[in-house]
């Protein structure tokens, strides 16, 4: 009987875990083609009375702009199954193209909750963006490798009102995440020139203004945060900015060729990946079309990836490539596959300087002398002038600042200090403006000024480093074998990035200063968006052993983006996290943690394969594994910790043995993120003394226990 319920068990789980993988781990939604809104009737007219005033108001027949004060956010239901989803909708886009009455084109939120594993996305009327060609065109550039945005064919049903859309997520941290990214910033232009009439558009063309603006406002959360995004426009002012966008060369060509709407200054979309200071571009707008007499038809790819293509192409319209597209398709593919770089090639090195131009300059010194020579005082309200001003807003010695420049004699005349909060809307939203006599000035954003975060390179020829600087060192090669390596940090604000292929060779992590140091509250990573004090991304590793001792960053090890095989991890006395694992696939021989003050070994977003763990004295979790992770764990050990194991998000915990004494919770399986499920954790040998609760789950998860002692 018990050879029969195991066998049954077996095979249920067995299927589970099928049907979980292909879900947990797939990089691409699986969003119906179908979408139900329900709105009641005061919320509903309120979307039709605005829509109908917009449509309206200006130009009927013109390419004039849809108004702001129509843009209003009204409260709706989308009904997924039996499910009620709570969202908010509202008119979306620049010109009256996107109004087709009772229809336009929407932008839609959820409210504590997402759709299919997405929060935030847009419907466009299908005539606003080439119909399906935009699809090909997001689907086309994922398969060649760039981050590019989840879009199909819709049909939507807005109260019975039915008509076909197209939808397209929002560059939100859901989306960064499921392209390998951990959440940073989007840089775009700010689209402020829609709301200018001649006379203010003529007198914004004689100074220095263009703005650059956050398209992910969610990422602003902190100082630290403000100042990544500070920087990134600072850097997308300098004058050497495109030598900082990876593929630029080919991104141009391709979009220059068949979507060159894209390439407008106002449709331009970058990811910004501070640790190298360098972006991706992101797609956005290209108006695609595909004309006779452009396309090297005669280019050629294997049947297979086509055809995957061909499949793909399907699924999200429901209808099959076109002789045309698929001339494209084959075009930029082999365009691509000789010039498509990827991230881990691209470092600028401590020797690639930022080129400022002369007008950015000149505006600079101009609020410097200012600042120097009066008494700057901190305020929030909004200051009333007699004369036209221009708002410059930006970052000194981590402090922010607005200044005021006029119009007439192109002189500051006032600054002041202003808070986190205020900053931050200055540099996120688009659109957002102060009135001075009549004119509406809106904020230039400059960036910092200073305090940067030195980078700092490494050579590769010594078995011994100090880090004894403040900045991050870079430890950058190409094949690395057979050495012992030693890094021995003497400064509380020295970071370590480690990027290469490394075979036989043993790595050594010393803190020799304080460790009393505490992290922020507010922030867990610094201003370059590292977490560990030692950080591997893009790394390989065969047979590799890793020591760590006093680490006192939020990770004592961090390994990203990573692969291959580690045969040994020993870590001691972590202030917080240990060992934290993401987007990567691993499989490690042994790890032994002691006393880590959070949790001992942390996984996010990969496949991690475990032979034998040792863990003690967790401040917090011994196992957290999280964000559709999946790990196999042949035998563990945990001791003196809160909790054993957790398993979150849509992960997916595999253990044969584990044995755990002294814990306060043994098991946990839970929904934390809005974005994800439920979890598993499935144990075969099972051993808990000691404990105050032995487990803990939603209604969403799942534990199973084949055999406990």
């Amino acid at each position: 009987m018990k050879t029969i319920k195991w066998t049954l068990f077996f095979y249920i789980f067995l299927i589970f875990a099928l049907i979980s993988n292909n879900f947990a781990f797939s990089k691409t939604l699986n969003i119906p083609s179908k979408i139900y809104f329900k709105l009641d009737n005061s919320e509903y007219n309120k979307y039709i009375r605005r829509a109908m005033r917009a449509y309206t108001d200006g130009e009927l027949y013109g390419k004039s702009n849809i108004k702001k004060k129509y843009k209003k956010w009204v409260k709706a239901k989308i009904i997924v199954e039996e499910k009620k989803i709570n969202s908010e909708i509202r008119i979306l886009g620049d010109l009256k193209d996107h109004l087709r009455i009772p229809q336009t084109s929407l932008k839609v939120k959820i409210i504590n909750d997402s759709f299919y594993g997405i929060t935030r996305f847009n419907l466009f009327l299908p005539e606003t963006r080439k119909g399906e060609n935009e699809v090909f065109w997001t689907l086309m550039l994922k398969k060649i490798n760039f981050p590019s945005l989840y879009t199909r064919m819709v049909e939507v049903n807005l109260n019975g009102n039915i008509y076909k859309a197209i939808l397209q997520e929002d560059a939100t941290k859901e989306f960064l995440e499921r392209n390998n990214l951990t959440e940073t910033v989007i840089l775009k232009e700010n689209d402020f020139q829609f709301y200018l009439d001649k006379k203010e558009k003529e007198i914004y063309d004689t100074l220095f203004t263009p703005s650059f603006v956050i398209d992910n406002n969610n990422f602003l959360k902190n100082d630290t945060s403000n100042f990544i995004a500070s920087e990134a426009i600072s850097l997308k002012l300098n004058t050497n900015f495109e030598n900082r966008v990876i593929n630029e060369d080919l991104f141009k060509s391709i979009h220059k060729k068949y979507a060159s709407h894209g390439l407008g200054s106002i449709n331009r979309k970058y990811i910004f990946l501070p640790y190298k200071k360098i972006f991706l571009p992101l797609y956005y707008d290209g108006n695609v079309q595909f004309l006779p007499g452009k396309t090297n038809c005669d280019s050629e790819v294997k049947k297979e990836i086509l055809a995957n293509f061909k499949k793909d192409f399907e699924d999200l319209t429901n209808n099959k490539l076109t002789k045309m597209q698929e001339c494209v398709f084959k075009d930029i593919y082999n365009l691509s596959k000789n010039n498509m770089k990827e991230a881990k090639e691209f470092f600028l090195g401590p020797n690639f300087k930022k080129e400022e131009s002369a007008e950015y300059i000149n505006i600079k010194n101009k609020i410097i002398k200012y600042l120097k020579n009066n008494e700057i005082k901190m305020t929030n309200t909004k200051k009333k002038f007699v004369e036209k001003m221009i708002i410059y807003t930006f970052i000194l010695d981590d402090k922010y600042f607005n200044c005021y420049l006029s119009i007439l004699d192109k002189n500051i005349k006032s600054c002041n200090e202003i808070e986190q909060l205020t900053y931050s809307k200055f540099i996120s939203e688009s659109g957002r403006f102060v009135k001075t006599d009549q004119f509406k000035s809106f904020p230039i954003n400059l960036g910092v000024f200073n305090n940067e975060i030195p980078i700092i390179k490494l050579d590769t020829n010594s078995n011994k480093y100090f880090l004894d600087q403040k900045g991050t060192y870079f430890f950058v090669v190409q094949n690395f074998s057979d050495k012992d390596l030693e890094f021995i940090f003497q400064n509380s604000q020295s970071k370590l990035f480690i990027q290469g292929v490394f075979k036989n060779v043993n790595f050594n992590f010393i803190n020799e200063f304080n460790n009393e140091k505490k992290l922020s509250e507010e922030s867990r990573y610094d201003k370059n968006l590292l977490t560990g004090c030692v950080n591997f991304f893009d790394t390989t590793f065969e047979k590799i052993s890793i020591k760590s001792v006093d680490m006192t960053c939020e990770d004592s090890v961090n390994i990203k983006n990573s692969k291959g095989h580690i045969e040994n991890v020993v870590i001691n006395d972590s202030l917080y996290d240990a060992l934290d694992l993401d987007f990567s696939k691993l499989d490690i021989q042994s790890i032994n943690v002691n006393n880590a003050k959070n949790d001992c070994l942390d996984f996010s977003f990969g496949h991690y394969k475990i032979k034998n763990a040792y863990l003690k004295n967790c401040g917090d979790k011994g196992f957290s594994v999280g964000e559709k992770s999946q790990l196999n764990l042949d035998n563990g050990f945990v001791t003196l910790s809160k909790i054993g194991v957790a398993s979150k998000d849509e992960s997916i915990t595999n253990i044969e043995q584990i044995r755990m004494e002294n814990i306060d919770l043994c098991l946990s399986a839970y929904k934390k993120k809005k974005e994800f499920q439920g979890s598993k954790i499935k144990i075969n040998k099972f051993n808990c003394n000691n404990y105050k609760t032995k487990q803990e789950l939603d209604n969403l998860s799942e534990i199973s226990i084949l055999k406990e002692n």
